[in-house]
């Protein structure tokens, strides 16, 4: 008896593995491996080319390869392009201002498929995930792919000429020297290489050769173990009748008669399934170096004992395969303005989620399904049309912003003709306080690099040296993104006073105090920062995350997270010299609020109106309360540093965080903009002449 269907468990495990990267992008903290899921699709995405090259095998050369490659491009450009058009239209309309600068450059590296292509050694894809402000970040992996489809061909090409025996022997030696790529490259390299990806994709295509392998007389194969005698079925893919297919990926294949069977039985799965979901579900990170290679290989291996697997050849698992890739590409903008615009709030966050998976519904029911009807010429000029389309919007809207960037640098009170950070003259209006205001936004990020600061080691790119001739003071500055927010003011009050200033910061992260698994790991780098610095002065320069997180006992002294800054503290103090100033907790502001004080004041709104919306409660209290309890412990060794009686206005009895003309103290993602920069100085200014 013959019969045929698809291979839906392959859709099954493709649901599963975008479960897996959206569980690590909305909840990191619960699912902290789940970026594996990226892996999975390496693996199933080797498998499918493969089975595609098979099928080209018997035409010429030339003809086989551009049917691959419209086959695939067919597959991904289409709703690619799509994604990448309205991401820039919605950068320029919905996001914060500040987005505006990271995503230009990166939405050209998305359009050109080199997203896996940092600009510097120092930008990692982990730490890009927890500030949320790069729309392509998760764009690397289809920039993996994209480019192992231009070496697959020959790859293919090359191990054709072997026999069976020789081929696996070709496919194992390129996948070992790729494995050996992934350990020699440093981690934050290997991450985003091809070179250390290759054998991911490799092992997807030994699989579909394994799988295809005639086996005339089913000879039991030892790793499987034949648990059957006499008659039984072998499977065998046929890929004739895949090419209107919804999902090429759900590949098709038909069961023959055969003599002796190699399947281990329905229970086989969970013996890589298991494993797996274990893995993704632990709430600590494990050693990728570890689990990734376990993930792969199991996802191969999965894939060879899961055929007609009723699990995951479920409706709804299936389906969430369907839409993965709509999904893949969605999810992280919806995230990246549910985190800019609401932080961590999980209703926020719930919120998100769902709407990604909407949205990738109907952009599956719709655009997807209605692409892969199209013929190859009319598919072909759609893609044409998508990126002349992509280029012209962007470099439209590029110009247009450069051209009020000029425009607005040639006002009176341009930045480089000022002394101070923020530019602000005495006779500026509501509407310079606007610009202003705009353009603290957009170069946020920029305004952080920090030039000049010698680097310290390959192994920790955020450690760095600023050398001066005549100070007398060793000094470091450490924290999150405030460390590098407040770096140039620092330097220019404390440099005639010190001869190094050692700096390092970590996005996202609390030098005292950690509950994901990201910051958890960077507690011991600071530690390691100060205690290679040994410096006489450190300023901790941090906003606040989990420090201001509920008690988890009514006594401080028993709280979790207090617990955890004493240990800290701890650690800190015998390489400090002298003193350790620590920012203390202040309220933080409602980003989306930021672009409009200026005209809000211009049209007659009160301080005290702006000031109740730009504020939100979020607890600061706790932090400043744990700060309090932290420096009264440990004495005179310890002080603190407040901004908050600078923000207080005594007539509406609020923190302001404006002045009477418009110019913001902040910006949307939260750190001083230059004027709040100016606004501190003086603090500094008098710390730093006291030193002794």
């Amino acid at each position: 008896m013959t019969l045929s269907s698809k291979r839906q468990d392959l859709q099954g495990i493709r649901g599963l593995a975008i479960l897996s990267v959206l569980g690590f992008h909305f909840y990191p903290t619960y699912f902290p491996n789940g970026y594996l899921g990226v892996d999975q699709f390496f693996v199933l995405s080797g498998f499918l080319m493969c089975m595609l090259l098979t099928k080209s095998e018997t035409m010429p050369v030339i003809s086989g390869v551009l049917h691959f490659y419209s086959r695939r491009f067919k597959r991904i450009l289409p709703l690619y392009l799509l994604f990448i058009f309205l991401t820039v239209i919605s950068l320029y309309t919905i996001f914060p201002d500040t987005a505006l600068l990271q995503n230009q450059s990166s939405a050209t590296k998305a359009l050109l498929f080199v997203s896996n292509r940092p600009h510097t050694g120092e930008e990692d894809y982990f730490e890009k995930l927890l500030i949320a402000i790069d729309l392509f970040t998760h764009t690397w992996s289809l920039s993996v792919e994209i480019q192992f489809y231009f070496i697959v061909p020959l790859i293919f090409l090359i191990g054709s000429y072997f026999s069976r025996f020789y081929k696996y022997g070709y496919y194992f030696v390129l996948g070992t020297i790729s494995f050996a790529f992934n350990f020699i490259l440093p981690s934050k390299v290997s991450f985003n290489s091809l070179l250390a990806r290759i054998w991911q994709f490799l092992i997807g295509m030994i699989i579909y050769f394994y799988s295809t392998k005639p086996r005339n007389n089913c000879i039991s194969n030892t790793f499987l173990g034949a648990i059957e005698h006499g008659e039984c079925e072998r499977e065998v893919l046929i890929i004739d009748n895949v090419e209107n297919n919804d999902n090429e990926e759900a590949v098709e294949h038909k069961k023959v008669q055969c003599n002796k069977s190699t399947y281990l039985g329905p229970f086989s799965k969970y013996c890589f399934l298991i494993p797996m979901a274990f893995v993704v579900t632990y709430p600590i990170a494990l050693f990728p170096f570890l689990v990734r290679p376990l993930f792969t290989f199991f996802t191969g291996l999965l894939m060879l004992v899961s055929t007609d697997d009723e699990f995951l050849s479920n409706r709804v698992l299936t389906y969430i395969g369907d839409i993965s890739y709509s999904l893949y590409l969605i999810h992280w903008p919806i995230y990246a303005y549910t985190k800019l615009t609401f932080g961590n709030d999980p209703y926020a966050l719930a919120a998100g989620l769902i709407i990604s998976v909407i949205v990738a519904v109907i952009a599956y029911e719709t655009y997807e399904k209605w692409c892969l009807n199209l013929s190859n010429i009319n598919c072909a000029l759609l893609i044409f049309f998508l990126f002349i389309s992509n280029f012209l919007s962007s470099n439209f809207l590029v110009n247009k912003d450069a051209i009020q960037e000029i425009k607005f640098r040639n006002t009176p009170g341009q930045l480089s003709k000022v002394s101070s950070l923020d530019g602000v003259t005495p006779n500026m209006s509501f509407d310079d306080a606007a610009r202003l205001n705009k353009y603290w936004n957009k170069y946020d990020l920029e305004t952080m690099i920090e030039r000049g600061c010698v680097k310290r080691s390959p192994n920790h790119p955020s450690w760095c040296d600023f050398k001066f001739l005549n100070g007398k003071f060793n000094i470091a500055i450490f924290g999150n993104s405030y460390a590098k927010n407040h770096h140039k003011m620092f330097i220019q009050e404390c440099s005639s006073r010190s001869y190094n200033i050692a700096m390092s910061s970590v996005n996202g992260c609390e030098p005292l105090a950690a509950n994901t698994t990201g910051c958890i790991k960077k507690l011991d780098e600071f530690v390691q920062l100060l205690n290679s610095s040994k410096p006489d002065y450190a300023f901790l320069l941090t906003r606040f995350f989990v420090i201001a997180n509920p008690f988890t006992d009514v006594n401080t002294e028993n709280d979790e997270i207090y617990i955890q800054m004493k240990s800290q503290l701890k650690k800190f103090l015998p390489n400090i010299k002298k003193k350790l100033y620590i920012l203390d907790s202040f309220p933080r502001v409602h980003g989306d609020v930021i672009p409009h004080i200026a005209d809000d004041l211009k049209d007659g709104k009160t301080f005290e109106e702006i000031s109740k919306a730009l504020l939100r409660p979020d607890g600061y209290e706790r932090g400043r309360l744990r700060h309090a309890a932290l420096v009264q412990e440990c004495g005179d060794k310890c002080e603190l540093i407040d901004y908050l009686p600078l923000f207080w206005n005594n007539s509406t009895h609020l923190y302001q965080y404006f002045d009477s003309r418009g110019f913001s103290y902040f910006t949307s993602p939260n750190h001083l903009s230059a004027h709040g920069i100016e606004l501190v100085r003086h603090i500094y200014t008098k710390i730093c002449a006291n030193l002794k």
